[in-house]
């Protein structure tokens, strides 16, 4: 079963995300702070983390660049109120899965979370192959 953490400051939405994702059939666990959730990542591993970019303590950039430093193969959906292309763009860049406005759809969000899952899944499963400066080849007589 796929652990989710949902990191939003309105509690409403994780309970509400929580409820939904749990009925799916995921594990679900929800903070509200940028710091509750690095705490729960330093105990626990997530194969996915939604993420709120708009956080009281911690910017949305910055909080996906933690997670990503502590758990490089964590999937990481980033949440907002606050529709902003370059913002949207720039999470992307920065290893972020997809960047949602609110309100959340669930067929959207559902859709969003299998997808952010299996990229991860392939991500895992497939083999580093060597590059071909790697390769070091004899020279012929």
């Amino acid at each position: 079963m796929e652990k989710i953490l949902i990191i939003d400051d309105n509690n409403d939405i994780c309970l509400l995300l929580e409820r939904f994702l749990t009925k799916q059939g995921y594990k679900t666990a929800s903070v509200q702070r940028g710091d509750d959730g690095l705490t729960l990542l330093r105990k626990e591993s997530f194969e996915l983390v939604i993420c709120d970019f708009k956080l009281p303590d911690i910017d949305g950039l910055e909080m996906l660049r933690r997670i990503k430093v502590m758990h490089p193969m964590t999937a990481v959906i980033i949440i907002t109120g606050y529709s902003d292309v370059r913002v949207a763009v720039q999470t992307v860049k920065h290893g972020a899965y997809d960047y949602v406005t609110k309100p959340l759809y669930p067929d959207e969000i559902l859709y969003t979370i299998k997808g952010a899952l299996e990229r991860r899944s392939q991500s895992i499963s497939q083999p580093k192959s060597a590059s071909p400066a790697a390769t070091v080849q004899s020279p012929k007589p």
